[in-house]
């Protein structure tokens, strides 16, 4: 029995022997997959968001989808693709959207401080509107005389012999010798000689040499003779065969239409004297100008001539009708001069600042309890009395119709104009949620009135404390279409069409051009070569050719020498103005980041141009956005094509942006595919 139990002891060794070590490998990989599968990570970001569905009562069986945080029109199952607009990482879309309310959306701390949002409350007061008038200073109609001959004769003698003298009042202008000046002076002094004769006589006698003598003299004063005068010619005191001539009123000569030796008619212009003392500017206001102009509102306005300086003046004068060619009224601003700085011909610009109620109504209450003068609205005095330019009786401002009554205005609700979101057919805001957890924004459609100002007043949708998002809102909007939900930009929810960000409009639509202003042709031909060295430059960033964008601003400097501002006037001068001072690059921008900023100006300003004037020629041009340009502040630029084309980043995030209008070239333009680029050989 041992023998049999020594044997089995040395068969069960031998077998151990030869099988310890697969035994153990099996082991040690069955311990490997048990510890596995009881401490595996989650690896897959869909099993934890469909628990998170789960847990809050979705559907768990839809498949997870992925999105770009700057295009949130991207959708894709895949974790690990890449937006196919800008190449960034995709982000899984959450439910985070404010407890299943579609308009609301729900952020966190991090994520709002992130997005820099910032709230601003409804108010409720009068906001101030501006309103921007271009025109040049002229001569006070009022204040100018023109200087005749009374008489026929010849200028004998010019002391006033060159234009821009100043004269006072009763300084000799001119010395005239008239044969017919002197046989009335002979007459006169018949007649007065005869009278003194007659007293001797009848009544009749005298009574008729009476009247003689008076018309003898009253013909010498419709000459123009002063009554020093006529009194010297009666008396013989005055012997000269020349009569001189007297300035009626101070100024400055303006015209004058003769010379010593000329032979003058009766009502022959001699010269013309203008008060610089009181000035107009004539300026022009656009039809929706008009309803914020009141007579006698105070303008603020400079002139090119003394930069810095501001000027004041009241509008004396609004016209009545509206020009047909143009499309504007004439405003008349009374200046007061004294100090004889202005002169006219000066180009000004000017600011109308005043307060807007409810229903859009000026509440003017500048002049209330003032006295003023009818026709010359400068003269403003607290009490009545006589106008120191006519003389003629000063009037209650409230008699003229120029002062608003406040207490019957109704203060309207107001918020900041950058927190309005426009979508061409609706505007939106969001609301801050109030109470809540986390921050929680509400999308919401208001009507807005007329905007004053950098505020916009509203009719309907919004209450007083309200708060509404007025930096980040499209942060906000961009969150929400994250979420699915209906937003700004996809009202229908669901994140809108992917393609959207870099394939043309949205839907396929081109976007409603605005109003444009009648300008000359030769005006709009003139800015194609500014349009195409933009262009240029724009193509130039894309590419980080910074030696391309310096070819390009010196192309654009030419073109701008060569613009002609005939038939501009009004608010298109001004504006062209202003978008030429910022398409002027100055050469020596050595870094191409600097150029890239000086670029974002460029753009606003052709932008602007495009806008209001249009373009000539056969392209298509894109308005497109990036969002992430200069930390996240965004800006726009145009371009050819519909590819994003970025200029921001150039190749680093060349496709980052999308694209927001479209601007087909005016109607009637030849359609012959030429390109309007530069040859930079």
């Amino acid at each position: 029995m041992s023998t049999v139990l020594q044997r089995l002891s040395v068969a069960i060794a031998w077998v151990w022997k030869h099988t310890a070590a697969g035994i153990a490998v099996v082991l040690i990989i069955a311990a490997l997959v048990i510890g596995y599968r009881i401490g595996r990570p989650a690896s897959e970001p869909a099993t934890e968001l469909a628990a998170e569905a789960h847990e809050h009562g979705e559907d768990a069986s839809q498949p997870q989808m992925y999105t770009c945080s700057m295009h949130p029109s991207v959708r894709l199952p895949d974790p690990d693709a890449k937006c196919p607009i800008c190449f960034m990482d995709l982000i899984p879309v959450t439910a985070d959207g404010g407890e299943g309310n579609e308009l609301r959306v729900t952020m966190s701390e991090a994520a709002a401080a992130l997005s820099r949002i910032e709230t601003a409350p409804v108010g409720r007061f009068f906001p101030t509107a501006e309103v921007r008038l271009y025109g040049k200073v002229t001569y006070d109609e009022t204040s100018v005389a023109r200087l005749t001959a009374y008489f026929p004769g010849r200028i004998e003698r010019l002391f006033v012999n060159y234009v821009g003298v100043s004269v006072s009042v009763g300084d000799h202008m001119a010395e005239v010798y008239s044969p017919e000046l002197l046989a009335a002076f002979e007459e006169l002094r018949q007649v007065a000689s005869a009278a003194a004769d007659s007293r001797s006589g009848s009544e009749l006698l005298r009574s008729a040499t009476r009247d003689t003598l008076t018309a003898a003299r009253e013909k010498l004063r419709l000459f123009g003779l002063t009554s020093e005068q006529v009194t010297a010619v009666e008396e013989g005191r005055f012997e000269s065969d020349r009569v001189p001539i007297y300035a009626p009123i101070g100024g400055v000569v303006t015209h004058l239409a003769v010379r010593e030796g000329d032979y003058v008619k009766t009502g022959t212009a001699i010269a013309t004297v203008a008060d610089l003392s009181r000035l107009w500017i004539d300026m022009q206001a656009y039809e929706s100008q008009l309803p914020l102009l009141r007579w006698g509102q105070s303008v603020s306005f400079t002139v090119e001539a003394l930069p810095g300086e501001v000027f004041e003046g009241r509008i004396a004068f609004i016209e009545p009708m509206i020009d047909q060619q143009t499309r504007t009224a004439a405003v008349r601003v009374a200046v007061d001069n004294t100090d004889r700085r202005l002169k006219p011909g000066m180009f000004a610009s000017g600011v109308v600042r005043t307060r807007v109620s409810e229903d859009g109504a000026v509440v003017n209450d500048e002049l209330a309890g003032r006295w003023v003068s009818p026709m010359h609205p400068t003269i403003v005095k607290d009490g009545p009395g006589q106008c120191d330019v006519c003389g003629m009786d000063l009037v209650p401002a409230e008699s003229l119709g120029v002062v608003g009554d406040p207490s019957s205005a109704t203060e309207p609700l107001v918020i900041p104009r950058s927190a309005v979101l426009f979508t061409g057919t609706r505007s939106v805001v969001y609301v801050e949620v109030p109470d809540t957890e986390r921050p929680t924004y509400e999308g919401r459609a208001v009507v807005l009135g007329p905007r004053a100002g950098d505020f916009y007043i509203v009719r309907e949708g919004l209450s007083r404390g309200e708060r509404v998002v007025v930096n980040g809102a499209f942060r906000v909007d961009s969150a929400i279409q994250i979420a699915a939900k209906p937003s700004m930009m996809t009202p229908g929810g669901g994140g809108g069409d992917p393609h959207a960000g870099h394939g043309g409009m949205a839907g396929g639509a081109t976007q409603t051009m605005p109003e444009r202003v009648s300008v000359p042709d030769s005006f709009v031909f003139a800015l194609k070569p500014i349009y195409a060295a933009y262009l240029d430059a724009q193509e130039a960033l894309a590419a980080d050719d910074l030696g391309g964008f310096s070819q390009a601003a010196a192309d654009l400097r030419t073109a701008l020498s060569f613009v002609e501002e005939a038939g501009l006037v009004g608010e298109p001068l001004g504006e062209w103005r202003r978008a030429a001072a910022r398409l002027r690059v100055e050469p020596g921008i050595t870094d191409i980041e600097a150029a890239r900023a000086k670029f974002e100006g460029m753009s606003e300003a052709v932008i602007a141009l495009q806008r209001r004037f249009g373009h000539r020629g056969s392209e298509q041009w894109q308005l497109a956005h990036c969002p992430m340009a200069f930390d996240n502040k965004g800006a726009d630029w145009l371009q050819r094509g519909e590819q994003i084309n970025n200029p921001y980043f150039g190749a680093s995030m060349l496709r980052c942006g999308e694209i927001r209008e479209s601007y087909g070239p005016l109607s009637g333009d030849a359609t012959n595919g030429a390109s309007e680029g530069h040859d930079h050989e």
